[in-house]
């Protein structure tokens, strides 16, 4: 009798510890501390030639954008993290994306190997811009590119521009190929 209870309640505790794990309730493959912020060019428009759009996603989906115009300059605080003033803003809104998305930003990152990317491709010619930071798995990695075509970069950028909202765009620009 002692047994058949112990079986009963090893089966009983199988099924409780997986029927969380199939459809909408299964856990995110994205980790929860995940925070993922993109700067990179507007593209021309009725906006000024000097803008930027500055991108922020949550690890649940929750995003923000601003269009900030930098006057030709790209400015970093002592952190090397791009910054800009709110008076440079042009443009702001708040945006959500499904746990799919979400799911899909994360494998982007990882497919192109970001967080093996060097922190610094910059040259002082071309186009193609894109400042990303990740943090995830309580660590942190930082990517500036200026100038020089990084292929992973750009297949960062292009990718996470399908899965944003369409009044979101920017491009990556043509840059120098080492």
């Amino acid at each position: 009798m002692l047994l058949r209870k112990q079986i009963f309640i090893f089966v009983l505790l199988c099924l409780v510890g997986t029927s969380g794990c199939s459809g909408k309730d299964s856990p995110s493959r994205v980790p929860s501390d995940f925070v993922f912020v993109m700067d990179v060019r507007s593209p021309a428009s009725d906006l000024a030639a000097s803008v930027h759009v500055n991108i922020r996603i949550d690890a649940k989906g929750k995003g923000q954008f601003e269009y900030y115009d930098n006057g030709g300059t790209i400015r970093y605080d002592l952190n090397e993290i791009v910054t800009y003033d709110a008076s440079q803003v042009v443009k702001s809104g708040k945006f959500k994306i499904t746990d799919e998305k979400l799911e899909q930003v994360w494998d982007i990152l990882n497919e192109n190997h970001f967080f093996e990317l060097e922190e610094d491709y910059q040259i002082a010619i071309g186009h193609s811009y894109a400042f990303i930071i990740v943090e995830a798995n309580n660590e942190r990695h930082i990517v500036d590119n200026i100038g020089l075509e990084v292929p992973e970069i750009r297949a960062i950028v292009e990718s996470i521009g399908t899965l944003l909202p369409q009044d979101i765009s920017f491009e990556y620009g043509e840059g120098v190929t080492p």
